[in-house]
């Protein structure tokens, strides 16, 4: 155990500058009560051992071994160090050679999820249950989705172990990420509107009152972009904190949602119906980031296996 000799002040606590490696030479003197034989013990020659033997009697202000008949003996402060090294060598050791270690079976933390009601519904259900038969003792924390998504979202990453997000929706770039599932979109509307077609023009798009689920709180989806490109944006006739709450909101109004088709009833119950978009809008691509600094957290780095390994059992889409 290689260290080098440091004074370490502050907070009540002050350390004596003593090379560690001479307290591992002192174990072994003491221990042996031979020069030569400790030396060997610890890889020193002769000469070697008797200067650090020299260096601890200056630092302990004590002889440390004194000659006896027969060889050596210890000094009272010796035999009282003794007693003590044996244990601090070893707590020091561990301390040294510690590395983090995660025991699903047997821990008792807490992970935080960020992500939407969506995803809760879709991945939720199975990512409790993979928890529960690895990790009895874990405690799931899925959290809402607020405004800081769109103003800060490292901010948001920092607070939570796994971020979840469609792709397109948060920019953070360099940041770790990995590919969960997919999504489509679903134009509904109530089936007693009868003021939109089944096929929706432009004007359609333009003129309708729009149901949005977090406006003005989550950047624009993706769904957005692509129609900002033809120069459309959505007018927000009602805004919602809830992706599943999207179908039951249209029922007895004139309004639209694009809905992920995932939360869908199936089969779309008589008060709903499907209308075609005027333009092809692009896949739900939802992903995890997390905070590069818990790369190396064994904990984490089970959480987001098992986030994969669910991921890759969703169902694939209808149709």
């Amino acid at each position: 155990m290689l260290v080098t000799p440091v004074r370490i002040s502050g907070g009540g606590v002050d350390l004596p500058s003593l090379d560690l490696n001479l307290v591992v030479v002192l174990q072994a003197l003491l221990e042996e009560r031979n020069v030569t034989r400790a030396g060997r013990r610890v890889g020193l020659s002769q000469s070697g051992a008797s200067t650090a033997l020299a260096r601890l009697r200056r630092h302990f202000d004590d002889p440390v071994l004194v000659r006896a008949e027969g060889g050596y003996q210890l000094t009272p402060l010796a035999v009282a160090l003794q007693a003590q090294l044996g244990p601090l060598l070893q707590q020091l050791t561990d301390v040294v050679n510690a590395q983090p270690r995660f025991d699903p079976a047997t821990t008792r933390r807490r992970f935080a999820i960020g992500c939407s009601d969506s995803v809760l519904a879709v991945l939720g259900p199975r990512i409790s249950a993979a928890v529960e038969r690895q990790a009895p003792g874990v405690v799931l924390d899925f959290r809402a989705l607020d405004g800081r998504l769109l103003t800060d979202p490292d901010a948001v990453l920092q607070d939570v172990d796994l971020l979840i997000s469609s792709r397109g929706t948060v920019a953070l770039p360099g940041v770790p990420n990995a590919d969960l599932y997919q999504d489509r979109w679903v134009c509904l509307a109530w089936r007693g509107n009868t003021d939109v077609p089944e096929q929706l023009g432009l004007d359609d798009v333009r003129r309708a009152g729009w149901v949005i689920p977090f406006h003005d709180v989550v950047p624009a989806t993706p769904a957005d972009t692509a129609l900002s490109g033809l120069s459309i944006e959505r007018r927000c006739a009602v805004r919602c904190e809830s992706f599943a709450s999207l179908p039951r909101l249209l029922v007895g109004t004139g309004h639209l949602a694009l809905v992920p088709q995932r939360l869908v009833p199936r089969p779309a119950e008589g008060d709903l119906r499907e209308l075609r978009m005027p333009v092809a809008l692009p896949p739900i691509t939802q992903a995890a980031w997390w905070y590069a600094g818990r790369r190396l957290d064994p904990g984490h780095q089970w959480l987001v296996a098992t986030l994969r390994a669910e991921a890759t059992g969703v169902d694939p889409l209808p149709g």
